[in-house]
């Protein structure tokens, strides 16, 4: 018999799957995420993959914009994109922002060695932290759309952006909204 979690994390995957691909490329607008621009951005604590540190949303507040990417290892838009975070993530980490990878993941071990392949294939040098029940993903931020999702949260902790799957013309909005929002005056690396 299999357990509620389990069921759900079939569940999840199974409506993220199909979010992702009835919208990949994010047309319409709808994230399918229950948070709206201005809303406050939950706080939240997770284990970094690599450390297995506890990471708190709330640690960067008043001093980094944040970036929140959430993916899987089985999502091939995440994985593709991966290059273009890495590049961003390395040319505006120093500028006051922060990518974190939100990994929608139980963290077994069959998983962390999908993450720790694709960590070492991309050279992703951004924190990845183990959603591990999805709550984060699911009950904090409401997602119940497709990924990758993208939450752009600035120094005060409201969302400013967010972006669902890849960009049709490939040009990432990224670095527009941080050219903004990291020469705010509140932000104080």
């Amino acid at each position: 018999m299999r357990s509620v979690k389990r069921v759900w994390s079939g569940l999840l995957a199974a409506a993220l799957a199909a979010g992702l691909a009835g919208n990949a490329w994010g047309l319409g607008g709808d994230t399918g995420m229950g948070l709206e621009i201005d809303d406050t951005a939950p706080d939240f604590s997770l284990e970094e993959f690599a450390t297995g540190k506890t990471v708190t949303l709330g640690s960067y507040l008043g001093k980094k914009v944040v970036m929140l990417e959430f993916w899987a290892t089985w999502c091939d838009i995440c994985k593709s994109e991966m290059p273009r975070l890495v590049k961003e993530y390395e040319e505006w980490k120093d500028k006051g922002y922060e990518l974190i990878g939100i990994t929608l993941s139980r963290g077994d071990d069959k998983d962390r060695k999908k993450i720790e392949a694709l960590r070492e294939k991309y050279k992703l040098s951004y924190p990845l932290l183990l959603d591990k029940e999805f709550e984060v993903a699911t009950q904090l931020y409401k997602l119940s759309g497709p990924i990758p999702l993208k939450v752009i949260i600035d120094c005060q902790g409201k969302i400013r952006y967010t972006h669902v799957g890849d960009y049709a013309d490939g040009v990432s909005e990224v670095p527009f909204v941080l050219e903004e929002l990291t020469t705010d005056p509140a932000c104080k690396p």
